[in-house]
């Protein structure tokens, strides 16, 4: 049938799961308990929610500016986002609503919590952090990230919503895993009784969002993955749950061609009269800026943010636009990051008409009604497929936790309408992030070459995991090692340290690559390193990171290279892979 079998999408629902339709009903009698707030800017408005807020925007033609902010601290976060929004005020730039970034700490229980090392952003810790974010004059502060997919969904959920943010959560994320939390039918359930809650509140504004570039479309080399997917999860939320559903993209996708079509193609496939409002974002892209010569940035982010506004002014979908700052290949971005890219940003608008004289977006048209046209097909094969293979495909316990098992490196050869009519994946629209890994590939490859290291690791197994949703990195790690005559076993992504290590010793491995992302890397090597002394110290692993290398410190509100205290506490940490696979060749 496809690269997964029935026998296997089947395993993926566990015995004895609840009936999804009951923990949804659980959620929608307590609804009526909780009393949803209102952002200040709702408040102060003469809206009685954000959404319709956002549909008078919409109908005015204005191009909104939207920003992510994740400082170091609560305060600093709330006192953070009060600057940008008053600089904004005083620039005349149309900025009302940004999304708040916590800690991944966020997400986890604090009885749960395996370490304490400091994220590159706050912990919600109680009811009134959330209430502080509500309570920013002139902003709508979303509170999305770590709140509805996670292990702490209740607690974070409900305080969300009662802290007025009108996306409680972001669907997405439930791809993701966190250290110590393995009992995933516990909080997916605890996930489908805050949208029972939310569901209830339909009518009063609030839903949840999606962020494609989070999960299963960043897995994939076809731009319809996107359209296919984000379908699969309004099926879920609106279909299912009766919970309105609103779409994010664009972090993983720099072709502006593609970003524009993807614009018009997600808002035609998933518009509904019941929610006429289906794109809320589009993020700039977070992987073609340097991390060397920063303000040649602003060249990338310039073009991509032209294309948005001029795609928005044209097909009017009401989405905001999120330029990423120019710093975010090399850190967290700070308030005066933020600040100069929404100026540069909102000055494109100025001469905006001038650019509609010259550009013809029949192109971008036609683009965009195959990504709809396929994207549909993508989605409607998932349905079929799953359906075919024995899952209850109106039970949403049942779909959130195919989300959550399935192998993501099969999504796409799975699910994609070219596998059924030809045994393969043709590609519509490559993805700029297969491209960018397959040409990282290439020039590592070269460099393998030059320095003479090709079958220098031949007899040695080395086993690589990721501790976040980047699945890109691993790719290109794992094609380098092999080149480099190395045997890989790829533990894959969001995995926990316990597992890394329970993976190795299974296999009997003791080279062991592990890449981490923003804030997490001092945390992760402490945690390395206390499951080795665990494991015996007649144990010997070599191990090795890569990734952003980074932590916030004591006394530090940004986040600080930690390359060298790594080191120093005995795991290889360089992110030059050539030296790492000499290092490895020599041991």
């Amino acid at each position: 049938m496809t690269r997964a079998s029935k026998e296997y999408i089947r395993n993926l629902i566990p015995e004895g799961l609840p009936d999804g339709r009951d923990i949804l009903e659980e959620g929608r009698k307590i609804g009526p308990t909780i009393k949803a707030g209102r952002s200040r800017l709702v408040r102060d408005s003469k809206f009685d929610n954000y959404l319709e807020y956002f549909k008078d925007h919409k109908e005015r033609r204005e191009i909104s500016w939207f920003s992510n902010v994740g400082l170091a601290t609560i305060e600093e976060e709330v006192e953070g986002i009060k600057e940008l929004q008053r600089w904004c005020k005083k620039l005349n730039i149309n900025y009302h609503s940004t999304l708040a970034i916590p800690s991944t700490l966020t997400a986890i229980p604090k009885e749960l919590r395996q370490y304490d090392s400091k994220n590159t952003s706050y912990v919600l810790e109680k009811p009134e952090d959330f209430m502080a974010l509500g309570d920013i004059e002139g902003m709508e502060v979303i509170q999305s990230d770590q709140v509805l997919a996670v292990p702490n969904a209740w607690f974070n959920g409900i305080n969300a919503l009662k802290a007025g943010s009108y996306q409680v959560g972001c669907f997405s994320q439930l791809l993701w895993n966190h250290p110590g939390c393995e009992e995933h039918t516990k909080y997916v359930a605890d996930m489908l009784k805050v949208m029972g809650v939310l569901s209830s509140k339909r009518n009063e504004g609030f839903g949840v969002s999606g962020y494609l570039d989070d999960t299963y479309p960043s897995y994939c080399k076809d731009a319809i993955a996107w359209v296919g997917y984000a379908l699969f999860e309004q099926y879920i939320t609106d279909d299912l749950c009766d919970v309105i559903y609103q779409v994010n993209y664009g972090g993983l996708i720099s072709d502006i061609r593609i970003r524009a079509a993807l614009l018009k193609a997600l808002y035609d496939a998933l518009w509904r009269e019941k929610q006429p409002l289906p794109v809320a974002k589009i993020q700039a892209n977070t992987t073609r800026f340097w991390d060397h010569d920063i303000e040649a940035n602003y060249g990338m982010l310039s073009q991509e943010m032209l294309m948005a506004v001029l795609a928005e002014r044209r097909y009017n979908t009401g989405a905001v636009i999120l330029p990423v700052p120019i710093t975010e290949k090399v850190h967290v971005p700070t308030i005066d990051a933020i600040k100069g890219m929404l100026g540069v940003c909102s000055r494109l608008e100025e001469n905006i008409e001038q650019w509609e004289d010259v550009i013809d977006f029949s192109y971008i048209d036609e683009m965009a009604e195959v990504l709809k046209t396929k994207g549909t097909d993508f989605f409607n094969n998932m349905l079929d497929i799953l359906d075919d293979a024995g899952l209850d495909i109106k039970d949403p316990m049942q779909m959130l936790m195919f989300i959550k098992n399935f192998n993501a490196g099969l999504f796409e050869e799975t699910f994609h309408p070219s596998v059924k009519e030809t045994g393969k994946v043709n590609v519509y629209y490559y993805t700029d992030m297969g491209k960018l890994t397959q040409n990282m590939i290439d020039e590592g490859n070269k460099n393998i070459g030059k320095s003479k290291l090709e079958g220098k690791l031949k007899g040695k197994t080395i086993l690589i995991a990721s501790t976040d949703a980047h699945v890109y990195g691993l790719q290109y790690v794992k094609n380098m090692l092999e080149t480099a005559g190395a045997k890989v076993i790829d533990a894959g992504v969001d995995a926990s340290v316990q597992y890394i290590f329970d993976t190795a010793d299974e296999e009997g491995i003791e080279y062991i690559g592990v890449s981490t992302h923003n804030g997490q890397a001092l945390g992760i090597a402490d945690l390395l390193i206390e499951e080795m002394k665990k494991r015996g110290n007649d144990k010997k692993y070599l191990i090795f990171m890569g990734g952003r290398l980074n932590t916030i410190l004591p006394g530090h509100s940004e986040p600080s290279d930690v390359t060298e205290m790594i080191n120093q506490k005995g795991i290889l940490a360089e992110n030059n892979l050539v030296k790492t696979i000499q290092t490895i060749s020599e041991n």
